[in-house]
């Protein structure tokens, strides 16, 4: 591991959005996913527009970024508690193994605590097999859950009603 000075991690700034937009699209690359649809553009928008979607920390390595990760709100009603949801970490690959991805996640778990939540979570596709490992080498556990996904416009086509 290389020493912790030569490592930090920020909030990202619109600057970075081209490079957190690479990332991202390496990530789904690698987990042999569709390029994703995020864009600089939409990125500097969806982050720091008038209502932000998500928030993003990146990892920097010798003064360049090395690895970030996005995070949105989530609650729990079991437990009645506020967490933070990341939906993407990645660490460019090379500069794995030199602790960016443990700096990562503890900068997401101190901004955790700094704001009164309780949980950090995340799902890791089975397909990443070196993912699934560093997390289970932090301490995290599965969770026997099953995620699922509908759009929108379906959920509205089918309700004859109004809130």
């Amino acid at each position: 591991m290389i020493p912790p000075k030569e490592i930090g991690v920020r909030g990202a700034t619109p600057a970075d959005a081209v490079l957190v937009c690479a990332f991202v699209a390496a990530l789904s690359a690698e987990e042999g996913m569709d390029r994703p649809a995020l864009t600089p553009i939409l990125f500097r928008n969806q982050c720091f527009g008038p209502n932000p979607m998500f928030r993003c920390l990146v990892a920097e390595r010798d003064g360049r970024l090395a690895g970030m990760v996005l995070l949105t709100g989530g609650y729990d009603s079991q437990s009645a508690t506020g967490g933070l949801m990341m939906e993407n970490i990645y660490v460019e690959p090379g500069s794995r193994r030199l602790g960016i991805g443990r700096a990562l996640m503890a900068a997401v778990g101190r901004m955790a605590l700094d704001e009164g939540l309780s949980w950090v979570c995340w799902h890791a596709r089975p397909v990443n097999v070196r993912a699934g490992l560093f997390y289970r080498a932090l301490g995290a556990r599965t969770e026997t859950v099953t995620l699922l996904g509908i759009d929108v416009k379906l959920l509205v086509g089918s309700d004859s009603g109004r809130l």
